[in-house]
């Protein structure tokens, strides 16, 4: 006969009753408020930042005086052909690269120079036209030390620091002629957030990198600096915004844009 078919086995049931769910965080739980209490405390420490250092380049002799030098530095740079080399480690080179991007959209010659490839031979790189500038809050990184070290002197440097006076940075005191671009932070991040993260400071060098590609470029491209950032950046949402605002127009097989602004 043929045998019995087995028995459906059972699923058995678990003994654990499930954890409830964590209700979700609002404006009225203290916990929500503490979070969002310490958000806007980083907002809020990075705008007074950026206020202070705005201030600083509005009234201290040594800051205004570093921009001006900077600005008719890059113009020379410029004009000649050379490049700005810029060098940071950490995120202190991400914020360099960024500014190199920023340069470059705005019609200006420039490379991110990586501190430790330079002694593997990216110091080929450097061209007797160029400018080189460091990136470092602390202003003694020792990779850009060792970078200074062997940078001609008929190059000129420049430095994005928290000091306040060329004199007080230890990457500029073997270079008499090098251009300090102040950007201080009004207390440490270990005080603002408690944690020494590079935050407020990387904030302040992104703007003042901003400040000097935008008043570098006006001075070269003397009031033609938005048809340049146009004529280099045709992509993406700016691009086609730039196409709209220009009225681009079918013409035979080729798509015309009025107001595109030719090669130079």
């Amino acid at each position: 006969s043929p045998s019995p078919s087995p028995r459906p086995l059972k699923r058995k049931r678990s003994t654990f009753a499930p954890a409830p769910l964590t209700p979700p965080l609002s404006l009225h739980d203290t916990e929500g408020a503490r979070i969002l209490s310490g958000a806007v405390n980083v907002l809020t420490t990075a705008a007074t930042a950026l206020s202070q250092v705005s201030v600083l380049y509005q009234s201290d002799h040594h800051a205004q005086d570093g921009l001006l030098r900077a600005v008719e530095c890059l113009s020379r740079t410029h004009e000649v052909g050379g490049k700005l080399l810029v060098c940071g480690v950490g995120k202190s080179g991400l914020v360099g690269k960024k500014l190199v991007a920023t340069m470059k959209s705005l019609g200006l010659g420039a490379s991110f120079l990586h501190a430790s490839e330079a002694l593997h031979g990216d110091l080929g790189d450097i061209k007797a036209t160029d400018a080189i500038l460091f990136l470092s809050f602390s202003g003694k990184t020792p990779e850009l030390l060792a970078v200074l070290d062997h940078i001609p002197h008929a190059n000129t440097i420049l430095a994005i620091t928290s000091h306040k006076s060329a004199g007080e940075c230890p990457l500029l005191m073997d270079r008499p002629d090098a251009v300090l671009l102040p950007a201080p932070i009004h207390e440490p991040e270990e005080v603002s957030f408690g944690v020494c993260a590079p935050t407020t400071s990387t904030t302040v060098a992104i703007a003042v990198g901003d400040m000097l590609a935008l008043t570098v470029a006006e001075a070269v491209h003397e009031g033609n600096t938005k048809q340049v950032f146009q004529r280099n950046h045709p992509g993406g949402a700016i691009g086609a915004k730039v196409k709209r605002g220009m009225g681009c127009e079918e013409g035979g097989n080729k798509r015309v844009c009025v107001g595109m602004p030719s090669p130079e």
